[in-house]
């Protein structure tokens, strides 16, 4: 894009994102690690208003930071992605949606720096246990992770993989139902 055309859209954008400048910079040691995974490593107030500008997914995860009750007031500013729903205690930092429509994040814990994809599902069991999942986990497209289990940290489940039992650390998942293909950097074939 042009630099002159990208500096108009900025501004114009900077107008209607007032109050959300303002709430990032009230929470912005919160937010900037997010902002990182989006921005290419860039943090400030300049990053934020492209960020913003442009991922509604981003969006997403910005508002879920401030909170509910905050974050009602300012959506219909800038509206997230409509089908991203995040049910979730906690969220650690470093956290990057990509492409996240028709995404249910639906789980007891989610460690620093995940990665989600669309189509995701992280749902509860029958018994209303829901996963906890560990620290520098990546969930590709159409993956679903359900029940009272623990992703262990780093992991890697690949796309269309069901994960219904725990996944220990260093490991990559496929299939349905989940295997394990690496382990510690090794290939294997282990059921879960």
């Amino acid at each position: 894009m042009n630099p002159y055309t990208q500096a108009i859209i900025l501004s114009a954008s900077t107008l209607r994102m007032l109050p959300h400048i303002a709430l990032y910079l009230l929470h912005k040691k919160q937010i900037d690690a997010d902002l990182e995974k989006y921005s290419n490593g860039e943090r400030g107030v300049r990053a934020f208003i492209k960020v913003a500008t442009r991922q509604r997914v981003f969006r997403n995860l910005f508002y879920y930071r401030l909170g509910e009750y905050v974050s009602v007031f300012i959506q219909w500013l800038l509206p997230p992605e409509r089908s991203l729903h995040i049910w979730c205690p906690s969220i650690g930092e470093g956290c990057h949606f990509e492409h996240n429509y028709s995404t249910y994040l639906n789980a007891e814990r989610i460690g620093r720096n995940f990665y989600c994809l669309q189509l995701v599902t992280l749902g509860n069991d029958t018994q209303g246990c829901r996963p906890i999942i560990g620290n520098d986990v990546s969930i590709y497209t159409g993956a679903t992770v359900f029940g009272g289990i623990t992703i262990g940290n780093d992991v890697v489940i690949g796309a269309g993989a069901v994960v219904r039992r725990d996944v220990p650390d260093h490991c990559t998942v496929v299939g349905n139902p989940a295997y394990i293909v690496r382990q510690n950097g090794q290939k294997t074939h282990i059921k879960l």
